[in-house]
């Protein structure tokens, strides 16, 4: 092909009659939706977004905390647990000191229980000596009374002979089991005029014996004389121990 010098540049070139047709039925391209599509298309590059993360935090609108909420907050609480143990203390020392009360007033009542206690323990253990002296005294004085009776009414030799030395065994059992025995204070009186007059029982029983065994009559009659002052003895310790025990 050939060049043609002559060809003025500055000519427009006419489109082609398609072209034209084409061009003016088109719609017109809505550049602001492009835009967005672009964007979404092309990705971040990192410094964006790290940008983009640094920069959230910076851009949040949360308000600061005022400095002195903190200790005020805490002062509160301290407060309210120094309150409570306050209480607590309180409470507990007023239960503390009712049952502090209730404990001496208890203590007070076991004492004057037991004082009760040991009197009622003592008059008892009194009670029971003076059963016990009682009981022992009626045992041995039935035995010597029912000798002394069979003694009187004996009629003969052997049969006086041995009511008399039962009856000088029992005076002498009753003489022992007396002398062994608690007494009573309140009894002690009574007790003694007893043992005077069972020892001087005792003595002239044996010299009635000695009186009959011998065939000697005046100590045999001697001897029964101080029996029956001794028996009248033992009855008027009997009397006295019965005035004691009223």
């Amino acid at each position: 092909m050939s060049v043609n010098h002559g060809f003025d540049e500055r000519v427009a070139v006419q489109p082609r009659s398609e072209e034209v047709a084409t061009a003016q039925t088109a719609p017109p391209i809505a550049t602001e939706l492009f835009v967005p599509l672009v964007s979404a298309v092309v990705p971040e590059t990192p410094a964006v977004a790290a940008e983009t993360y640094v920069s959230h935090p910076v851009a949040s609108t949360s308000r600061r905390r005022p400095p002195w909420v903190v200790p005020a907050a805490v002062a509160a609480v301290g407060l309210i647990a120094s309150g409570t143990l306050g209480y607590f203390l309180y409470a507990t020392t007023g239960q503390r000191d009712a049952a502090s009360h209730q404990l001496a007033a208890t203590h007070a009542t076991l004492a004057s229980t037991k004082t009760e206690l040991s009197s009622a323990q003592s008059d008892a253990t009194t009670k029971k000596i003076t059963a016990d002296y009682l009981t022992l005294y009626v045992a041995n004085h039935g035995a010597v009374q029912t000798d002394y009776q069979n003694f009187v009414a004996c009629d003969g030799y052997s049969a006086c002979r041995t009511v008399a030395q039962q009856l000088v065994t029992d005076l002498q059992a009753f003489q022992h089991a007396r002398s062994s025995a608690n007494v009573p204070p309140a009894l002690s009186s009574s007790d003694a005029m007893l043992g005077d007059a069972l020892s001087a029982a005792i003595a002239a029983t044996q010299l009635m014996i000695t009186g009959m065994d011998k065939s000697d009559m005046a100590k045999f009659k001697d001897g029964y004389a101080k029996v029956a002052a001794a028996m009248l003895s033992v009855a008027k310790a009997e009397a006295a121990l019965a005035s004691a025990l009223r």
